[in-house]
């Protein structure tokens, strides 16, 4: 999966901001305060073709587990993996974070853009809590919904619901939602950083273009991905989302 460009001050060109938040996860799992002599172990929850654990795991001194629900991703990133010639540090499989299997040596965990899309918020805290040690970390990047815009909640509610069906997200709610739910799985916030700045809109011409796409081709993945796309920048510019950067850490 491509993620999102973060432009960061640190970030000089478009390659390096595609991996912004991988920097991001590698800074606060490695912190100077954590440092202990355990290999840190981290479960890519949705990984998608491995793009996040491989950078990760040829750059930092990191094992990666990555599950995914798609045999052909898991599949991909083995291949790439051995490519690489990281096979040694990073493994692929087919789970469902809501349903996860036994594993062992977990010390970390993230989550990019994937936990919006997860069937069952309680169930995603549930068992990624069940797989870490008393202060692994858990993070996640993704999409919230804000309380602005309520007092115009049909043109608010009507965007949400196109970014929701174009994007096929299951668990979109707050954040306050979210870490409610966290606490009460046995985690404690950490860090809450507000990347929607960070974000470059899509040029309007392109927004138009995807909505046209989204209505004329219904029932196109493609097609219904771009529309949710367009509704996605117009709720960010509306201030109805956030893109934010949670750490959060394993009582």
């Amino acid at each position: 999966m491509i993620h999102r460009p973060v432009w960061t001050e640190k970030e000089r060109s478009r390659r390096e901001a595609v991996h912004t938040v991988e920097r991001l996860i590698a800074e606060a799992v490695l912190a100077k305060e954590r440092s202990n002599r355990t290999e840190k172990h981290l479960l890519d929850l949705g990984c998608g073709v491995g793009g996040s654990a491989l950078w990760l795991a040829a750059r930092y001194p990191l094992k990666l587990t990555g599950i995914t629900l798609s045999p052909f991703q898991a599949q991909t990133a083995r291949r790439l993996a051995q490519r690489r010639g990281l096979s040694g540090r990073c493994r692929f499989q087919v789970a469902d974070f809501t349903r996860l299997p036994e594993m062992e040596g977990i010390t970390d965990a993230y989550a990019i853009e994937a936990f919006t899309h997860g069937s069952d918020a309680t169930a995603f805290f549930t068992q990624i809590g069940s797989q870490l040690p008393a202060g692994g970390r858990l993070i996640i990047c993704d999409d919230f919904i804000t309380a602005k815009g309520q007092s115009d909640s049909k043109q608010r509610e009507s965007w949400l619901s196109r970014f929701r069906e174009g994007w096929h997200l299951r668990s979109l709610m707050t954040a306050e939602e979210a870490l409610r739910i966290a606490v009460r799985r046995g985690f404690d916030p950490v860090e809450r950083t507000e990347l929607t700045p960070c974000l470059r809109q899509t040029p309007a011409f392109i927004r138009r273009f995807q909505q046209l796409a989204g209505k004329l081709l219904r029932k196109s993945a493609w097609a219904a991905s771009m529309y949710g796309s367009s509704a996605l920048q117009i709720c960010q510019q509306n201030g109805w989302s956030e893109y934010l950067f949670l750490v959060l850490e394993k009582r």
